[in-house]
């Protein structure tokens, strides 16, 4: 028998009893509906202003004039994902844990887990096909809540999304799978490797809360420049040289500042989100690619965190006699 086909059945069966008890449904659901709240006031308004525009070129062309003098306006229909993005970032990131943590606990809980390491199954095997089986849930999700806010999208903002605009969400929801699943293994690993379930729920909602939440607003508010719309140095017209010299004399405060946020795996797929989908607007119109050079570091240590913590998953050995109360 093929070593991956043991792996197979535990994923599949893990999937089954997910979706049995509809936990993966409701929680899917309630990020969905939050992504979309999250979305249609701001696609509301791009209509309306797609319309003004449209109603402007109209009315020119009533009274025989050219259109050539009136600038058609920039419209990023995809900025109004950030809403969604900072759902997937909280929201998603804490249903991965729950995900996690289930995987673990429904064996501890039904007392199942000695009785399956008993099975001509090796213990990576057994690890492997729950992480499967997450990485599925995930990314079904997933798929379903950026694939319905495309569509919403693309019927409410009236500008319809291209290949480009779909190339960019297709990025988005792969990165976002690696994201969550970096969240997902933290909730697996520590429930199915300490002796309290509940007190491994505490503690990967505690990391939670740190790498989420506390990091990412710290390094947030100590930044000058996210205090005042459009920059403190753009309200007070200084030269780009000058802002230079500036901020040498605050190295060490922008070094420390930075390094808080750059702990943090959420800020780094915030930063690679915003520049994809041009939240930021350094980064509206640019083509996919440089994004992608540019953005390589963000990548890279999202890739990283997932990858240790699932390495973290397959090498750390099972104590069944540990873990028989849930």
């Amino acid at each position: 028998m093929s070593d991956f086909a043991p792996i197979r059945t535990i994923a599949a069966k893990d999937i089954r009893d997910a979706l049995r008890d509809r936990f993966i449904l409701i929680v899917t659901a309630f990020l969905g509906l939050a992504a979309v709240v999250a979305l249609l006031s701001g696609a509301i308004a791009l209509r309306s202003d797609v319309a003004t525009y449209e109603a402007a070129k109209a009315t020119l062309l009533s009274i025989g004039k050219s259109v050539d003098g009136l600038k058609a306006p920039e419209f990023y229909p995809l900025r109004l994902l950030r809403g969604a993005i900072e759902q997937i970032e909280i929201i998603g990131a804490a249903i991965a844990i729950l995900i996690g943590y289930r995987a673990a606990a429904s064996e501890r809980g039904r007392q199942t887990l000695s009785l399956i390491l008993t099975r001509p199954l090796r213990n990576w095997q057994f690890v492997a096909g729950k992480i499967l089986a997450g990485f599925g849930l995930l990314a079904a999700g997933l798929a379903i809540v950026l694939g319905g806010l495309a569509m919403v999208l693309h019927m409410t903002s009236g500008v319809g999304l291209v290949g480009d605009g779909l190339a960019r969400i297709g990025i988005v929801w792969a990165v976002a799978v690696v994201y969550t699943s970096c969240f997902f293994l933290l909730g697996f690993v520590l429930t199915l490797h300490m002796k309290q379930s509940s007190h491994a729920l505490l503690a990967a909602f505690a990391v939670w809360l740190l790498l989420v939440l506390i990091a990412p607003q710290i390094g947030d508010t100590l930044d000058p420049d996210n205090q005042v719309a459009g920059g403190v140095f753009a309200q007070l017209h200084i030269a780009k040289p000058d802002q230079t010299e500036i901020m040498k004399r605050f190295a060490t405060f922008e070094s420390l500042r930075n390094g808080i946020e750059v702990a943090s795996v959420t800020k780094h797929f915030e930063r690679f989100t915003f520049a994809i989908l041009g939240i930021k607007a350094t980064y509206a119109g640019m083509a996919i690619g440089p994004i992608l050079t540019e953005m390589l570091g963000n990548l890279v240590w999202i890739l990283l965190t997932a990858l240790g913590l699932g390495s973290l998953a397959l090498v750390l050995p099972l104590n069944p006699n540990r873990l028989a109360k849930a």
